[in-house]
């Protein structure tokens, strides 16, 4: 019995706390709130800060102080030579206190080393402040149009301060090895719209072009057509767009500037507001087939006319008759119209392909024109005078050819089209 009783005896001094040298377990840690009266014991650091044989509270309070001191000290944040110190403190870095409470009273009489977390929300706004400065937005690349040429100021790439690569170099660190200076390293931002973009949009040189003639003496017709002429002119098709004529020059009325000039009703020239409109039109058309872009909309006359080929002719009539083309192509097409006395000329500036484009026109059938002999009381017994003259009608088919660089040639039919004879209409004196 005696024997027992000192094995007990000897049992329970071993499990006593205290009783024998070594590591405390996790389940002997004081409370950080705890009163205990614990003390560490000798030997025991946390970073360089000794805590040998202090309680609790004191260890508590003493970390406390000594934390404040490290946090109020200053990081230098350099960017390309410029300094910027930001307090510790500001940059949401605080010890983590629960962590390193652990292992200080679990490794007593050793050196523990502090355990730092940062507060990602708190440190991104600080940076955000302190380096926006050296943040630079991207410029989009730009072009102007110069005496018909495609002039592009190139893009200049922004640059954005790596917030998240500062940050990493708080992780995992304790005050002892927390860098006193931080290099700030930037990436760079590209233009949301690129040179190369830019580049690929250019236009380069003339890749349709039409002229047609008219009768400069006719003053409301020649108005009309320079009107119309002028609000084409410097149209900037996208690619993909479609380009309306309607649209683009609008409404013909006496307000807007037209005047009465011929136009074709029933298969007869009368005065109409607007007339000479349609040379315009006509004159575009042949330039958007030579430039070799796809014809959406297009009306032919009802009569031939005198100042364009058969089959290339394009009448327009607001709003109910358009001429539309769309820009299938990868590049800006830009349109300029030039009226000189006598003389319209309409130019198609587009990427050049090296294929050519040319009209090619088949007569199918012809139809001779009637003679319309109509009284008229004012004039003289036998007296004849010619209101319009009169000519033929057609049926014509109307072809592109496409050339390319290689001399290739590809055929296309565009239309086939029928004008009506126009009739020829005298005026007869009565007898």
């Amino acid at each position: 019995m005696r024997m027992l009783s000192i094995l007990i005896i000897i049992a329970t001094l071993l499990v006593t706390p205290g009783c024998t040298p070594g590591i405390w377990n996790s389940s002997q840690v004081p409370s950080v709130d705890s009163q205990s009266q614990r003390s560490l014991r000798e030997g025991t650091f946390l970073d360089d800060l000794d805590l040998s044989g202090l309680k609790v509270q004191e260890v508590k309070d003493k970390i406390k102080s000594w934390e404040e001191d490290k946090l109020a000290q200053n990081l230098l944040l350099v960017y390309n030579k410029t300094e910027i110190p930001v307090m510790r403190k500001e940059l949401g870095i605080s010890l983590d206190f629960e962590k390193i409470w652990a292992q200080l009273w679990t490794a007593q009489g050793q050196r523990t080393a502090s355990s730092l977390k940062v507060d990602t929300v708190q440190a991104h706004q600080m940076l955000h402040e302190k380096l926006a400065q050296f943040n630079q937005a991207a410029v989009d690349a730009s072009y102007t149009i110069e005496n018909n040429q495609f002039i592009i100021k190139p893009a200049v790439p922004g640059r954005v301060v790596q917030e998240d690569s500062i940050l990493e170099q708080f992780q995992n660190r304790s005050f002892t090895d927390l860098p006193g200076q931080i290099e700030v390293s930037a990436a760079e931002v590209p233009a949301a719209q690129t040179t190369e973009q830019l580049q690929t949009l250019a236009f380069d040189g003339i890749i349709g072009e039409y002229t047609t003639r008219f009768n400069a003496k006719d003053e409301n017709r020649s108005t009309n057509l320079t009107l119309a002429a002028n609000k084409m002119d410097k149209t900037l098709l996208k690619p993909g767009d479609t380009l309306s004529f309607n649209q683009t020059v609008g409404q013909r009325t006496p307000e807007s500037g037209y005047k009465d000039a011929y136009v074709i009703i029933n298969n007869e020239y009368v005065p109409g507001v607007g007339g000479g409109i349609c040379q315009v039109s006509s004159t575009l058309y042949s330039a958007a087939v030579l430039a070799n872009l796809p014809i959406v909309e297009r009306y032919p006359h009802a009569m031939a006319i005198s100042y364009i080929p058969l089959g290339q002719d394009a009448t327009v009539n607001y709003p109910d008759l358009d001429l539309k083309f769309k820009n299938n192509t990868a590049s800006f097409i830009y349109i300029r119209t030039e009226v000189k006395p006598g003389i319209l000329t309409i130019r198609l500036y587009g990427k050049k392909t090296g294929k050519t484009v040319r009209f090619e026109q088949q007569i199918e059938k012809e139809t001779d024109f009637q003679t319309i002999r109509r009284i008229d009381p004012n004039l003289s017994p036998g007296q004849v005078v010619q209101d319009q003259a009169g000519y033929k009608g057609y049926t014509v088919k109307t072809y592109r050819i496409i050339k390319d660089s290689s001399g290739a040639l590809d055929k296309q039919l565009l239309t086939q089209d029928e004008y009506a004879p126009t009739p020829k209409i005298l005026r007869i004196g009565a007898d």
